[in-house]
């Protein structure tokens, strides 16, 4: 009795065991953003809720979550860092963790923290949106 009992415990701790790696595994697939916002954007000219030109704006993302705002007419810096967020569809939130050096936020959202979260959302495949207290700015590629 002792030996089946051993034997059982044994098979549910390798089958808890294979479960866990599986579930961890599958827990780091996939990218940490949208697929659908990776990629080299330029912002329209007005922010939405305000009259700040944002036309001198562009965006990188990269698929590692990796992302740099930046001024492509001077060449001064923005905002960079890592973003993620998972892919809800057309719309949803990033959490933002930007580098502290060098951390001048877009006019429009002056009260942007390094660490804040933005939403986003998808208005088709050349064109999204990202939203910071209500003020969204427009990225076409």
């Amino acid at each position: 009795m002792t030996m089946k009992k051993d034997n059982h415990m044994a098979k549910k701790t390798a089958l808890l065991a294979i479960i866990f790696i599986l579930v961890f595994t599958l827990a780091g697939c996939g990218s940490p953003i949208p697929e659908r916002l990776v990629g080299e954007w330029k912002c329209d000219d007005r922010s939405t809720g305000n009259y700040v030109d944002t036309s001198f704006y562009a965006l990188s993302i990269e698929d590692s979550g990796n992302f740099n705002l930046y001024d492509f007419e001077t060449g001064n810096p923005g905002i960079s860092g890592t973003m993620e967020g998972d892919d809800t569809g057309k719309i949803g939130i990033l959490q933002l963790n930007c580098d502290k050096e060098e951390f001048n936020p877009p006019l429009c959202w002056p009260n942007l923290k390094t660490d804040s979260r933005i939403r986003y959302r998808i208005m088709d495949e050349n064109t999204f949106r990202l939203g910071y207290v209500g003020i969204w700015m427009t990225f076409r590629k």
